[in-house]
């Protein structure tokens, strides 16, 4: 009883705190890092680039450089990060293994927390194109035409042919993970992009991810407020390991891009690469939606390198010596390390910045 009265009251001194300051909402950070490279991602000699969705296929060896390369960007930039959230697939659920042990020499503040693994953020379900190789069905060995397979891939509203309930497919499916989806009827037949977006994405951000992050604001407002750091609004600071499409539905939730069709028609052309971390801010408006805030608008950066419609930019673009959470410590990069990330941060800019 004493523990839940304390807790009420330093919520309650937090929240009075906040109404005499007339502090506005605080700027949460995402670190967004689609998993490595997988055996069915093509990135490796020997495999073929496939329609993967829920099947849970490992990294492949480049996958795993990959993720370590992640890791030790992290690491660089990212001061205190105060949870990890990843899907339930292996890839995802590796990669963020990586990235959490590379905190493992940095001060203990910096470490990540808490550690959420979610099925909603699973990527998106491709349906009867599971498994298939995706040059073979862009080619019409599967009964599909290109235009149609370059819309199921692409479009925010399209959905692919859905597996049937007697597929082998979708019998392991159901086997593997109905029990951590809470049922049946939560494994997909197939998904489009917008069905993600709003049947899993919208209520994991509302239900589980944003409440962490103002859990974690609340914390820093307190710490801030007991002379123990700057008085600022700063919010929480949070790592999402996914897959390509469920992070583009969680950019599409923030963005709203439903309501803005040019931000709708950048997302649907956005490629995010494997092992590539992106930073997205954001705040929760009064009537409980989210809006993306623009990095040069919070000062993360002097320099505006993406799109205002769609304010996702290559963490690399973040000058090293600039603050991502609440931390005072600055990382200065080995000699070693810039040697790894020189040429291939150089080469990101180029690629991510037509998002």
């Amino acid at each position: 009883m004493k523990i839940v009265l304390s807790a009420i009251v330093i919520h309650a001194i937090y929240q009075t705190a906040l109404s005499l300051t007339s502090a506005p909402q605080p700027v949460h950070t995402l670190l967004l890092c689609r998993h490595g490279d997988s055996i069915w991602n093509g990135g490796q000699p020997g495999t073929q680039e496939t329609f993967t969705g829920w099947t849970d296929v490992p990294l492949s060896q480049k996958g795993i450089t990959e993720a370590r390369n992640t890791a030790e960007e992290l690491a660089l930039y990212s001061h205190g990060i105060d949870a990890c959230f990843t899907s339930i697939l292996g890839r995802a659920k590796e990669t963020a293994h990586y990235c959490c042990w590379a905190f493992a020499e940095k001060p203990f503040f910096t470490e990540p927390k808490k550690y959420v693994s979610d099925y909603r953020l699973n990527e998106r379900h491709y349906g009867a194109l599971q498994g298939y190789i995706k040059s073979h069905v862009e080619q019409g060995l599967h009964g599909h035409d290109y235009k149609s397979v370059q819309e199921w891939r692409r479009s925010w509203y399209a959905v692919p042919p859905l597996l049937t309930g007697d597929d082998p497919r979708r019998i392991k499916e159901v086997q593997q993970f109905a029990n951590y989806c809470g049922g049946i009827e939560n494994v997909p037949y197939g998904e489009s992009l917008e069905m993600v977006a709003n049947n899993r994405i919208r209520p994991f951000l509302d239900n589980v991810l944003h409440p962490i992050m103002s859990e974690a604001a609340e914390s820093k407002q307190m710490q801030s407020l007991n002379g123990d750091g700057d008085r600022n609004n700063i919010g929480g600071c949070g790592l999402v390991v996914a897959h390509a499409n469920s992070l583009r539905a969680l950019i599409g939730v923030i963005c709203q891009v439903e309501k803005d069709e040019v931000a709708l028609k950048r997302l649907e052309a956005m490629k995010i690469q494997t092992g590539v971390p992106l930073v997205l801010k954001y705040k929760q408006l009064e009537d409980g939606s989210y809006q993306a805030c623009d990095l040069t608008e919070v000062g993360s950066i002097s320099n505006q390198v993406g799109s205002p419609d769609l304010p996702v930019w290559p963490l690399s673009c973040i000058p090293k010596n600039q603050r991502m959470g609440q931390s005072h410590v600055h990382y200065s990069r080995s000699t070693e390390t810039e040697k790894k990330l020189g040429k291939r941060q150089g080469a990101l800019k180029i690629r991510i910045d037509v998002i």
